[in-house]
């Protein structure tokens, strides 16, 4: 187990892009909205992109580091170098416990990247943006790079823990084209950052905009062409084509007066002031992802006249707006949707209903918080840690029940956390059940009592069990009724757990200076039993300092997944058992439990203060069940993505 003290990471979420804002563009929007959103939630990000310059800085609430790369193709894809190599191995080493991001698997950036996170070892997750063929100029030079995406760039996805795809139909492309199989891809839609209140569809101007680079698969003179085409036929209507770029010939064209060519790309903030006074926007892509600039348009009113790429599809059956969709790189398609747009557009009640849709479906707040839920589950739990439950297990502890309980109920824990204290009798023959009915009256605001009870004694395995199994708690620890152990160290590991969202157990350690074990045998068989468990579960990277311990501090959904499988039936099986679960049970993404050990207050008191464990009967129980629960696989039944499913150890 680690015994270091908090999170040593510096990051908890590393994203590498091949641009960033101020740079316009889709997938720098979506990156800069998602790492300023997690941030707000205290998520310690990083952005690794270029830019024109090399930089490192604080800003917007994460850090950003820029590199300077030379960039090809009309300063549309930078080469990454060994600068950029260096600097993410030693950023990645630093941050064991990141999640690592890779924002589309097709630019130097993101093969530099998987090559260094096989390199140690460590998981990614690739946001594919894409949902289509690269498109270049001349066909060889499609076909050269297609082949070079599938066969050298398709190493990014296929070594990727997981694939998030923005549309439907970058799932099925991905799936189809790199032979992913679709489990391995999620589907979380691109949203924006937009604020619409002050919207007034009603003053909107007969403006139709089209905005882009000016590069072969945007395929800006298809629609230059169509605007000649109906140009004159709409003389009130200002048609704009806005970017800059090599695939667009118009110098030499003699243009109606109502055609406005702006060679030059809006900032952000223009592009929307713009898009607030327009009515309708094209998007006429041979390929696309998920375009947030056609997503910002239908949110500020605009009707959206889309070219048939399989996201742009995607994007209209989501809206209703499939009767402006027309087939790609067709001019007398698209003018003949651009009229049908006109005639559509003086109907202000429709234009506020496809803005409202937009917002609903890309809405900014379920992408971030389903992101948040996939990449940072850890982070995401702690945001939700609000009980903790406390199991009491109960024999004829009439002596010390009405004390333990009033010590446990006068906790306070931090965040406000409530107390679930949960006390099963194990069919107690003395007065335990008086005492514990009267204890439980009048709870304090912050805690609920759940009292249960055996008809027959199951032993302290099979009481702990039942209380487990009938905890709701985000944390469960056992808490035995004698007065051994002193219940203020409970807040002190809660507070742990805070410190460290990727902790998962905590096991409480006697066998520290500040305690004094009177017992010798007692003494000698709890640091036996520990040596022979770590024997077993060291190779499989968990020990601990004390094995025996009652303080064992675990998830909620963690433990109870454990306790549905336990077999024991013994007194004190369930120590073990425990132990050897905890230390082959892995997460869905096959990571091992995160664990440590901290010291904590132990009086152990003797059998004739009413100490139940007798070393040479059942030291040699203990000592069996350490060698059969490390030796038999066991099956946990658990929720994921709200299914039940069952997995093998």
């Amino acid at each position: 187990m680690r015994e270091e003290k908090g999170n040593k990471n510096k990051y908890d979420l590393i994203s590498i892009s091949p641009y960033f804002p101020p740079r316009v563009g889709g997938l720098e929007t979506m990156v800069f909205t998602l790492l300023k959103e997690l941030s707000e939630k205290d998520i310690r990000c990083l952005a690794m992109f270029s830019s024109d310059e090399t930089f490192t800085k604080e800003e917007d609430g994460f850090t950003k580091i820029s590199f300077n790369p030379i960039s090809l193709f009309e300063n549309t894809y930078p080469i990454f170098g060994l600068p950029f190599f260096f600097k993410t191995m030693k950023i990645i080493q630093d941050n064991p416990d990141a999640r690592i991001i890779i924002h589309s698997r097709h630019f130097t950036n993101s093969l530099i990247a998987h090559f260094v996170c096989n390199l140690l070892s460590h998981p990614y997750t690739v946001i594919e943006h894409n949902a289509g063929r690269v498109y270049m100029k001349s066909k060889f030079a499609t076909k050269a790079i297609n082949w070079l995406d599938r066969h050298i760039f398709g190493y990014v996805l296929s070594g990727a823990q997981e694939i998030v795809a923005v549309s439907k139909t970058g799932k099925r492309w991905v799936n189809r084209n790199f032979n992913i199989e679709k489990e391995r891809i999620s589907v979380i839609y691109n949203s924006f950052d937009l604020d619409t209140s002050s919207l007034k569809v009603q003053e909107k101007e007969n403006i139709v905009v089209w905005a882009s680079k000016w590069i072969k698969v945007k395929n800006p003179q298809v629609v230059l062409k169509s605007y000649i085409e109906i140009a004159n036929k709409y003389p009130d209507w200002l048609f704009m084509l806005i970017g800059s770029g090599s695939a667009l010939d118009y110098e030499h064209l003699d243009l109606p007066k109502n055609i406005r060519v702006i060679e030059q790309f809006l900032k952000h903030e223009d592009f929307l002031s713009l898009l607030e006074k327009s009515k309708i926007y094209i998007n006429s892509s041979f390929s696309e992802g998920l375009a947030i600039a056609n997503l910002e348009a239908i949110a500020m009113g605009n009707i959206p006249v889309l070219s048939d790429a399989p996201s742009n599809k995607e994007i209209a059956r989501e809206i209703d707006t499939e009767e402006f969709v027309f087939k790609r790189n067709n001019i007398k398609a698209l003018s003949k949707k651009i009229g049908a747009a006109i005639k559509k557009s003086d109907d202000t009640d429709y234009l506020e209903n496809i803005s409202t849709r937009s917002q609903e479906v890309f809405s900014k707040e379920k992408m971030v918080e389903k992101y948040y839920k996939k990449l940072l589950p850890d982070h995401r739990r702690n945001e939700k840690l609000e009980k903790i439950s406390i199991i009491i297990p109960v024999y004829n502890e009439e002596r010390t029940v009405s004390q333990i309980i009033g010590k446990v109920k006068r906790l306070k824990f931090p965040k406000k956390i409530k107390k679930e204290i949960i006390i099963v009798n194990d069919a107690s023959t003395d007065k335990s059940m008086i005492f514990i009915n009267k204890a439980t009256k009048n709870p304090p605001d912050d805690t609920e009592f759940v009292v249960l009870e055996n008809k027959r004694n199951k032993g302290k395995s099979g009481a702990v069990k039942k209380g487990v199994l009938a905890s709701t708690g985000d944390l469960v620890v056992v808490q035995d009724a004698d007065l051994e152990y002193d219940p203020r160290d409970l807040v002190r590991f809660v507070k742990t757990f805070l410190a460290d969202p990727h902790l998962d157990i905590i096991y409480g350690n006697r066998f520290n200076k500040g305690n004094t074990f009177l017992n010798m045998v007692h003494n000698l068989g709890n640091r036996f039993i520990t040596f022979v468990s770590n024997s077993f579960s060291r190779p499989k990277g968990f020990t601990s300092q004390d094995v025996s311990t009652c303080y064992k501090m675990v998830r909620g959904d963690i433990m109870r997944a454990i306790f549905k499988s336990l077999e024991t039936t013994t007194n004190f099986g369930m120590e073990p058992e425990m132990t050897a679960k905890l230390s082959r049970y892995r997460k869905i993404g096959g990571e091992k439990l995160n664990s440590r050990d901290l010291d904590i207050y132990y009086k152990p008191r003797g059998l004739s203060a009413g100490k139940k464990i007798r070393w040479f009967k059942h030291g040699f129980e203990i000592f069996w069940e350490i060698l059969y629960f490390n030796n038999t696989d066991f099956i946990v039944e658990e929720y994921y993505e709200g299914k039940k499913i069952k997995r093998k150890f």
